[in-house]
């Protein structure tokens, strides 16, 4: 009748929540399995039950397969065989591409704006997987979670700070093979302290190696190697490797490049 009102989103979500709640889990995941993203999300809101069965991998698997690679969306985060994705990654991949297919036609960008005010920022990484980033701000180091939800807009949200000692400016290089492990060294000049930091949510900027002082300027992190540059050394120098996994003190200077053309030469008149 007219004085009927209509029926809002929330009342539709919770009629369907009453009537699934008769429902096996069973059937209730092959429901959740053919239900958008967005409906899942909502319904997981309802209950405990629902919260949990929207959990599930084969959930998400179905999503994924059905609203990202089945419409030819660009996948997001570093490349993975979808076997070794859990639901988690699964169910973050699947939004970020429904967020990014939403936010691509607009014409203005979306600015995520920071509320510290202050300093200037010296170097920005963004790590693998697109959510995370990391800013270096003279002699700070500040880990960013990029927050972002359906419906709403972009923000972030800020994980931890590490400050350098004795307020030393910074640099920071990051490990392309492990994105677990940032190296940070002194900026402006040759030698100086090292640090491998470990970039995680669950432990950020766990100290994994220390050295108080080191030949030249980092330059590199790589698996156990860290990249030392000493061509600004007296005498010359190279590209010296260190190995931090065993806290090693000696390095390996790599030979320059006419040096190997040069050696290669000899060997082959050699023979």
């Amino acid at each position: 009748s007219s004085d009927t009102p209509d029926p809002t989103p929330h009342s539709i979500v919770c009629y369907m929540a009453t009537s699934l709640d008769k429902l096996v889990d069973d059937i209730l995941i092959q429901v959740l399995q053919a239900s958008s993203a967005h409906a899942i999300l909502v319904l997981r809101k309802t209950s405990r039950r629902y919260y949990l069965l929207s959990k599930s991998r084969c959930v998400w698997y179905a999503r994924f397969c059905a609203e990202v690679l089945a419409r030819n969306l660009p996948p997001p985060g570093p490349p993975c065989p979808l076997s070794n994705l859990s639901s988690t990654d699964l169910e973050n991949r699947t939004l970020r591409a429904l967020h990014l297919e939403n936010r691509w036609p607009s014409l203005s960008p979306n600015t995520l704006i920071s509320k510290q005010r202050g300093k200037r920022v010296d170097q920005v990484l963004f790590m693998l997987g697109g959510a995370e980033l990391l800013t270096v701000q003279n002699d700070t180091l500040v880990y960013w979670f990029i927050v972002s939800r359906p419906g709403s807009s972009q923000g972030l949200k800020k994980v931890a700070e590490w400050v350098a000692p004795e307020g030393v400016p910074c640099k920071v290089v990051k490990d392309c093979d492990n994105p677990a492990a940032i190296a940070v060294g002194q900026r402006e000049q040759s030698g100086g302290f090292a640090k491998v930091l470990s970039f995680s949510l669950k432990a950020p900027f766990t100290t994994l190696c220390d050295y108080s002082l080191v030949p030249g300027a980092i330059a590199g992190i790589s698996n156990h190697l860290l990249l030392l540059d000493t061509t600004g050394e007296p005498g010359g120098g190279g590209l010296e490797l260190l190995d931090w996994h065993t806290e090693a003190t000696g390095t390996a200077l790599l030979p320059c490049l006419p040096d190997l053309v040069s050696q290669a030469n000899r060997e082959s008149h050699q023979h």
